[in-house]
């Protein structure tokens, strides 16, 4: 039996294939994308020769901290000649170590598996050698935020004053979890996250690069779930690409990511309006069902109703940040107002409140299901400034006087009730109408007074009805109550 025959060259193109996050990564400041203010801050740095001696870099994931680290620390020790300005030349044999991450004098460590204070004092043992071939001996710590307070303790004094050729880059998802001590030893660099268009034209050149021809609206919808991350859409478009080949269409993003169009979210949001509950009920089952991630989902609703409200409170102008074409609008105005302001902003934090629910929930889809049907009830919702004037009117309505209660006045015996008078007065006067025809003795015997409850209480027909005045206990709990309507 003979050996199975090899592809070699499409074994080589497995081994050899470098993902997309990797391959387009920032090897220069001009690279980077979304962060002008870093890189004008550092390039003026590295030109002037004010350099600190420790940099704290913090933003959210996939913005490109740990890159501009390592392009800081190439731009230290480039050795080329044929360098631009600051810019590191990229070729010389240290920039090339550097982007492997196997150049001598970078020591890269990353804090979340080395955050004992014991890996600390490990790393600072050489700090007095001399760099082996360039300028500097750099320090780069990921995720600096995971080391202990000794470790914090140990990395303090060396952060203050270091040996003149080391210098210390740290970056962080996390800020506030540092130290003051060490924050006011570093110049800090905050990374934003990249806006939807610039993710969104970087798409479209490495699409073009890579020879990949994406249907129109893809590269939006990867954009969209990358949520300001560069490395986040990059990898997206990488698992879109290995799913449907080099012509991806908007199917196949919703497919592979379980997501669910535009369009659809738009029709759940009018039958939801139109307090359709049962829709949002087959919504939810329909998402359950095929298996689709729910968080997701519910992000993209999310992200609906924030165009909405930016669309509502831009009138015809186009708001800041409304990142949608011209032929979105009409239809986005329309739904936003259906809910108006005050909706689209309790239908926000309805579903965010939702998305963070879900994920802990031990029925998650009870909590989907009732969120929609709360949703369906926002039309029957009162704002507070109009009960607030509710209980205004109701409370500066006059009261009108309560009219005398007619009382009967007791019963001396010298007379005998009339039925009109009091209950039971007919009976006990046939009885008395008979007792005199015997004579006056007889009569008195037999006509019996009315009791003290009978003479005091008229019939209730007769009662009339009075409206009472508020006592001063409740003019101060109304007070109170519209003051705090007012304030919120």
């Amino acid at each position: 039996m003979g050996r199975p025959v090899t592809d070699a060259p499409t074994s080589e193109r497995v081994q050899g294939y470098t993902v997309l996050a990797r391959k387009y990564r920032p090897k220069r400041l001009s690279d980077l994308i979304g962060q002008p203010h870093v890189v004008q801050a550092l390039s003026n740095a590295l030109s002037s020769g004010r350099v600190a001696q420790a940099f704290l870099l913090t933003g959210s994931r996939g913005t490109g901290k740990t890159s501009t680290a390592r392009i800081l620390a190439s731009a230290l020790n480039c050795l080329g000649a044929s360098r631009q300005g600051m810019e590191p030349c990229g070729e010389c044999a240290s920039c090339r170590d550097v982007a492997r991450g196997e150049d001598l004098d970078v020591i890269e460590m990353d804090a979340a598996s080395n955050s004992r204070v014991d890996d600390i004092r490990q790393r600072l043992e050489s700090i007095d050698t001399r760099p082996a071939r360039g300028r500097y001996r750099v320090y780069i710590i990921d995720e600096v935020h995971m080391l202990s307070a000794s470790a914090f303790n140990a990395l303090l004094k060396t952060v203050e004053e270091p040996p003149a050729h080391v210098k210390f880059i740290l970056a962080t998802t996390n800020p506030e979890k540092i130290p003051e001590t060490i924050l006011s030893r570093c110049q800090r660099y905050d990374f934003r996250r990249v806006t939807l268009g610039d993710i969104t034209q970087r798409l479209a050149e490495i699409c073009a690069a890579e020879k990949l021809d994406p249907q129109e609206g893809v590269l939006r919808m990867v954009a969209e779930m990358a949520e300001g991350g560069m490395r986040d859409a990059l990898s997206r478009l990488d698992q879109l690409v290995a799913f449907a080949g080099a012509r991806p269409s908007c199917d196949d993003a919703e497919r592979v990511f379980g997501l669910i169009g535009r369009k659809r979210l738009m029709e759940l949001l009018e039958q939801l309006a139109a307090g359709d509950a049962r829709a949002g009920i087959l919504f939810a089952e329909a998402v359950f069902d095929s298996g689709k991630d729910v968080a997701e989902v519910l992000a993209a609703l999310v992200g609906l109703t924030r165009q909405l409200m930016l669309v509502l409170a831009a009138g015809e102008a186009a708001g800041p940040g409304l990142d949608v074409t011209a032929e979105e609008v009409p239809a986005l105005r329309r739904v936003a107002q259906r809910y108006g302001l005050e909706g689209l902003v309790y239908l926000a934090e309805l579903l965010t409140e939702c998305r963070q629910r879900v994920r802990r929930a031990a029925f998650p889809r009870v909590v989907v299901e009732t969120t929609f049907v709360k949703l369906s009830m926002i039309g029957n919702l009162e704002s507070l400034e109009k009960l607030a004037a509710r209980m205004d009117e109701a409370a500066d309505a006059p009261v009108a006087p309560a009219r005398a209660q007619v009382q009967q006045a007791p019963w001396t015996g010298e007379e005998a009730p009339t039925p009109w008078t009091e209950p039971g007065g007919a009976a006990r006067a046939q009885t008395h109408e008979a007792g005199v025809a015997e004579g006056p003795a007889k009569a008195k015997a037999v006509v019996t007074p009315p009791t003290h409850a009978t003479a005091q209480n008229p019939p209730a027909a007769e009662i009339p009805s009075a409206r009472r005045s508020p006592t001063e206990a409740e003019q101060k709990a109304v007070s109170q109550l519209k003051k705090t309507f007012r304030a919120k």
